[in-house]
């Protein structure tokens, strides 16, 4: 069993890396060049791949299943609404990069709001102590919560980068954080709310027998380290000279495109980067928790050790 732990550890591990590595290229690749075109799609692979491999485990079969329709139903649903009204991220509309479309919504981003859900609400379970404990009130309300936060901070960072860089959608009013709306930051908390919200009461009547019953601590730590995959690029973004010298314009006014890549690299360390340190630290303040000597169950152990120590040395003969 601890063998078979560990080769779960071991393969989310590499899907981590693999995205890492994915990310470290797109960010080093020119505009238009083919790192720019292909390394989506190594990254694309071993996040859904790891959607299906660790959520088969932490949540079982066909609550990830459930996971993932609830995610495009709900999800799929508001792009079209706010694409049409304005509500409730705005009005925007995607450009012809983005295509194949299903409707107006481009079909590759439900997969985005899938792999990046499901990392988001499994570090959020990390970040809240729900990782050997997967029912009650924190895991059904507070899980949801916790998760939509971290979708937010993560929209915060790649919307610029997406939109008003690389021009994948257009905001047709612009707006403050250079030129995104806040309104859909808030719309966007909402709606992956709402997702979280609807799985997390949904998943307490699916088939709790197919959730492992025991999970290494290096199997949850994969999940934190995924969702600091996107912030490899961001991080990067500034130190190389891709788009260097290129200006993009943001409300109107043209920005030299270095200057949106620093100010989404220092977002991100203030934002994406302290709240997966957090998880990790969470991860290992129970792992040294646990190790023996330092749980209920070790201490009294050891407690009953000493003493016994100490009742064989009080029964021998006083000696030099």
């Amino acid at each position: 069993m601890i063998v078979s732990h560990r080769k779960q550890s071991i393969i989310c591990i590499s899907l981590v890396a693999v995205a890492w590595f994915g990310n470290a290229l797109y960010a080093v690749g020119t505009p238009d060049g083919l790192l720019k075109y292909w390394s989506p799609a190594l990254v694309a692979g071993a996040m859904l791949t790891f959607l299906f491999y660790h959520g088969s485990r932490a949540e079982g079969r066909h609550a990830v299943f459930t996971f993932v329709i609830t995610i495009f139903l709900i999800g799929w649903s508001f792009e079209t609404i706010s694409i049409h009204t304005g509500f409730p991220f705005g009005h925007y509309h995607y450009t012809s990069v983005m295509g194949p479309f299903l409707g107006h919504v481009p079909v590759s981003v439900m997969p985005a709001y899938c792999v990046m859900g499901y990392i988001s609400w499994a570090t959020a379970r990390v970040i809240v102590s729900r990782t050997r404990q997967d029912s009650g009130s924190i895991m059904r309300f507070g899980v949801p919560v916790v998760a939509a936060a971290l979708m937010v901070m993560w929209d915060a960072s790649m919307d610029p980068l997406r939109a008003t860089v690389e021009a994948r959608w257009v905001w047709r009013d612009g707006g403050p954080h250079f030129g995104v709306p806040l309104l859909n930051f808030a719309g966007w908390f909402m709606v992956t709310f709402l997702m979280f919200q609807a799985y997390a009461l949904l998943r307490d009547r699916l088939p709790k027998n197919e959730r492992s019953a025991v999970i290494s601590d290096n199997f949850w730590m994969a999940a934190p380290l995924m969702y600091l995959a996107f912030p490899v690029e961001y991080l990067l973004n500034p130190l190389v000279t891709a788009g260097a010298g290129q200006n993009v314009s943001v409300n109107g006014v043209l920005v030299p495109v270095k200057v949106v890549h620093t100010d989404i690299a220092l977002l991100t360390g203030a934002t994406m980067v302290p709240v997966a340190l957090l998880a990790i630290a969470q991860l290992l303040r129970i792992r040294r928790a646990a190790e023996p000597g330092r749980d209920e169950i070790g201490l009294t152990v050891g407690h009953a050790t000493n003493a016994g120590r100490s009742n064989q040395l009080s029964r021998r003969p006083f000696s030099k």
